[in-house]
């Protein structure tokens, strides 16, 4: 008896829920009958999504540009008194001559080459002769009418 009860109520519920969206529906249907503001409403949506999208994508390469960071960097600072810059002496860089470059290169690469395991490099190629096989059969062919 209360299954019965509950599913009266649900038909009901479901029936009122229908007639408040038909009762929207006809609204829509009278204010815009044949759906022209409802389009121009949809696609406004969708390119001005597109316009933001391609906003965005095309000034992305400006956040790795070195000045952006600079600038990003020197406005989320903040100074907490205003220090006197030490002076310290300017040191000389020495440019590295090429042969030093070089050695320096050829250390690096004898050092990641022993950090690999040497294997085993043997490959084996065995032919195999199949002389029937049914992806090349001509038999399997669906030119023939299919049987009932």
């Amino acid at each position: 008896m209360n299954v019965a009860l509950f599913i009266t109520l649900v038909a009901q519920n479901a029936t009122a829920g229908a007639a408040e969206a038909m009762d929207d529906m006809d609204k829509f249907v009278h204010n815009d009958p044949y759906g022209g503001i409802m389009a121009l409403v949809g696609m406004s949506i969708v390119f001005s999504a597109l316009l933001l999208l391609y906003i965005i994508f095309s000034n992305t390469p400006m956040l790795f540009t070195f000045s952006f960071r600079q600038r990003l960097k020197k406005a989320l600072t903040f100074k907490k008194k205003e220090e006197v810059p030490v002076e310290t002496p300017v040191q000389k860089q020495e440019e590295l001559s090429g042969e030093v470059n070089a050695a320096i290169a050829a250390a690096i690469h004898l050092y990641r080459s022993e950090l690999h395991d040497f294997e085993d490099t043997v490959l084996t190629i065995k032919k195999v002769s199949r002389t029937y096989s049914p992806w090349s059969s001509k038999i399997y062919g669906l030119r023939k009418p299919l049987a009932n």
